[in-house]
């Protein structure tokens, strides 16, 4: 009888928990490239649009972190309802949704739909694969992150690339690329967020290698 294995120090963590707990969230983000790729809505509809949405998001976003920030009391019930899921640098900095929704909205203003999606989902998935991987079993110390955290979100990421390339959204070695740079934006200590650094640079590489017809 083979003897019962205790799971992974990581799994067992309040860390990894809380980190569940805010990477699910940030997994709901996935309906904004999917909102570009497939409108089903009747609003929004379109880059017009779907822009306006973003910047009245984005707009009450920074209202709410304001609040936060300067506001006693609403920072104090930011703290006692989101607890650990706020991270230090959060204490004193915008939210990771804040810079997510401003990276959703510069990719809608600067890419074409295929790629500002394409760019989207790989920070939305590589980043909430990688942070869940690299709490749950990382032990491979890359600069602040974890090898086998890269790895988990490379993988998110290819699937992502799969799927855009298969529904015939964009050729295969341009989704490849962008995979890629968006793993190494969020791997390598940018002095930039990660939401924006993964958007922008595998939009930008996976736009000098396509170019709508």
């Amino acid at each position: 009888m083979n003897a019962r294995r205790d799971p992974p120090a990581g799994l067992a963590s309040p860390g990894f928990f809380h980190e569940a707990r805010r990477k699910l969230i940030h997994l709901g983000f996935i309906v904004l490239p999917l909102a570009l790729l497939y409108p089903v809505l009747p609003w929004p509809r379109g880059r017009g649009q779907l822009r306006t949405l973003l910047i009245a998001l984005v707009v009450g976003a920074l209202v709410v972190d304001l609040l936060r920030l300067n506001a006693p009391r609403v920072g104090k019930f930011f703290r006692e309802f989101f607890g650990g899921m706020i991270r230090e640098h959060e204490q004193f900095n915008l939210l990771g949704s804040t810079y997510l929704l401003l990276a959703a909205l510069l990719a809608v203003d600067v890419f074409p739909r295929p790629v500002a999606a394409a760019a989207l989902g790989f920070t939305v998935l590589g980043d909430a694969f990688a942070a869940i991987v690299g709490k749950a079993c990382g032990r491979r110390r890359v600069f602040r992150k974890t090898l086998e955290g890269a790895l988990g979100g490379l993988g998110a990421c290819l699937v992502w690339a799969a799927f855009l390339a298969t529904t015939g959204h964009l050729p295969w070695g341009v989704l490849l690329v962008g995979a890629l740079v968006a793993s190494l934006a969020e791997l390598l200590p940018i002095p930039l967020d990660d939401n924006l650094a993964m958007t922008l640079m595998a939009g930008y590489a996976m736009r000098l290698l396509w170019s709508p017809l």
